[in-house]
């Protein structure tokens, strides 16, 4: 006798249809610059999803989101489409509808990205000129290929803006976009001096050479309410020394600066030497003279000597607690202050950013160097004289809790299909390179390899969160090492060994001063008593 089968659909889906029969599907436009062409490109495509959707019997229109003059390369720079994908996690989308893929985005991880988290909540993306719905079989293969074309592209139109950038930087017709502050530009694009502008920056110039420091400057424009660059909150000492350091206001013109990367996701970044650099020499009318500006250069040239600073050397490199030592209260960096300059108590100390911008947000009092590196060389020597009590019992520990061998071997494993994949990915490179195998072919291989690879990464990421103590147990080895070949207690602050053992130093207002680990110990230290007397000795000499 034939079985009689009854199909029961879900009750959420019922209730769905009951309640909402229309699928409710929205329109995704973008258009990279805002020129002309366009933004009547850009209306035209609003116009046409608007009927579009409007006219189909079993559709509801769920809106439009439109990014207006916004790059396809950085997702999180395309505020609609940000909110687009947070409107489908709260099921107010069944369906989206774009142009193409180069319309979505123009970077492949961001685009399949988007797409399986789409996928998640259910919502489908069609794409009009592909004829692709990323609900259907084998989408995710063919949209990747054509993601990694669209990626492709973006990098060959950014390979030959560059070219042209060039070719008019060689030429000398390159026009700035924006001109540096204290100037304009005309019609023609030629500099012009803007001249209440122009009175700011000979005034900073004027400062600098009397004596008076870029953070000092910088304070005195933002409390004065002078009009910052590009409308910025507030004047910046960083912005200061640029400015300062900028051939522009000699009347020289200085192209390529700084530059971009090569390939996707795009960064602008300075130029230290990788790209040529274009000088044009006497282009416009000089706010500074040349003589100035050499004056400056060696006092630039001398601070830095003062400091022990190299050109070559990184600004949160210069000292030992830059990007290290942290406030207690409010979680700020410290600043390194220089006070009693030339006297004979002339001392260093660091202070919270957000105390020295408001002292009623954050009330933490500032802390001499000296203070910090004698309760470093404590918290050492007793490190060093009980290390086989602390550290030692603690490694076997942490080892123990770790994880099992079989854990061990999975992640092993994980990472030697990772070099495999990686290999694999670099002989296709070569053999397409040489015209071995088709471009297309390649493609579909690449982005195979591309997706088995980010699967396997993602794989070995959870089993070594699983594990939760590789970087304790990587950072007490280390300090045991350390340990071992410097057996002995230190009579003065070693800088070498801070760098190598402390992870931050967290400043604290009850006295004491916690000194994290590199293996995330905290091990804390008073202030010691005879910096306060010292403060107190400098003050009677003063007095």
């Amino acid at each position: 006798m034939a079985k009689k089968v009854v199909r029961i659909d879900p009750v959420r889906q019922q209730v769905v249809r009951q309640l909402q029969p229309k699928k409710r599907v929205c329109a995704y436009c973008r258009v990279s610059t805002d020129s002309r062409e366009q933004q009547n490109s850009f209306t035209t495509q609003m116009e046409y999803y608007t009927a579009l959707i409007e006219n189909q019997e079993n559709w509801q229109f769920a809106g439009i989101y439109a990014d207006e003059a916004r790059s396809g390369t950085k997702l999180q720079k395309r505020d609609e489409f940000l909110r687009m994908m947070k409107d489908c996690e709260d099921g107010k989308i069944d369906m989206i509808i774009t142009k193409s893929l180069t319309r979505f985005a123009r970077n492949t991880v961001d685009s399949i990205q988007a797409l399986r988290r789409l996928k998640e909540f259910g919502v489908s993306v069609y794409f009009e000129k592909e004829h692709i719905d990323s609900l259907s079989e084998k989408s995710e293969l063919m949209l990747t290929i054509l993601s990694s074309l669209a990626q492709g592209e973006s990098e060959s139109i950014s390979t030959n803006n560059k070219w042209a950038a060039i070719k008019r930087f060689q030429d000398g017709t390159f026009i700035l976009g924006t001109p540096a502050y204290g100037y304009t530009k005309d019609v023609n694009g030629e500099l012009l001096i803007q001249e209440e502008e122009a009175a700011v920056v000979r005034r900073i110039f004027r400062e600098y050479l009397n004596g008076k420091g870029t953070y000092a400057i910088a304070k005195d424009l933002s409390e004065e309410g002078i009009p910052t660059i590009r409308s910025a909150e507030k004047w910046h000492d960083g912005v200061i020394k640029e400015m300062l350091l900028n051939p522009i206001y000699t009347g020289n013109l200085l192209h390529q600066k700084t530059m971009t990367t090569q390939v996707l996701p795009f960064k602008r970044q300075r130029n230290k030497g990788q790209l040529p650099q274009y000088l044009i020499e006497d282009n416009h009318e000089p706010l500074i003279s040349h003589e100035q500006v050499e004056a400056i250069r060696k006092i630039f040239e001398y601070r830095r000597k003062q400091m022990g600073m190299d050109d070559s050397e990184k600004y949160r490199s210069r000292y030992a607690f830059s990007s290290k030592i942290l406030c207690g209260e409010c979680g700020g960096m410290l600043r390194r202050q220089k006070i009693y300059i030339g006297k004979p108590y002339e001392k260093i100390q660091w202070c919270c950013r957000q105390h020295i911008l408001d002292n009623t947000k954050c009330s933490q009092k500032a802390i001499r160097e000296d203070d910090v590196q004698w309760a470093f060389s404590v918290m050492w020597n007793k490190l060093v004289s009980n290390y086989t009590d602390i550290l030692t019992p603690l490694l076997d520990i942490l080892k123990k809790l770790r994880m099992d061998e079989q854990q061990e071997q999975e992640i092993g494993d994980c990472s030697n299909r990772i070099m495999e994949l990686t290999e694999q990915g670099h002989i296709l490179s070569r053999l397409v390179s040489k015209g071995y195998i088709d471009p297309a072919v390649f493609i579909e291989r690449q982005n195979t390899l591309t997706i088995e690879l980010a699967a396997i990464k993602k794989k070995r990421s959870q089993l070594l969160d699983n594990n939760g103590f590789d970087q304790e147990i990587t950072g007490t080895e280390q300090l045991l090492e350390l340990i071992r070949n410097n057996p002995h207690v230190i009579e003065e602050y070693r800088e070498d060994f801070f760098l190598q053992a402390i992870d931050k130093v967290i400043i604290q207002k009850n006295g004491q001063i916690i000194f994290r680990l590199i293996n995330r110990l905290e091990l804390s230290e008073s202030y010691r008593k005879e910096a306060v007397e010292d403060d107190a000795k400098a003050y009677a000499h003063r007095v």
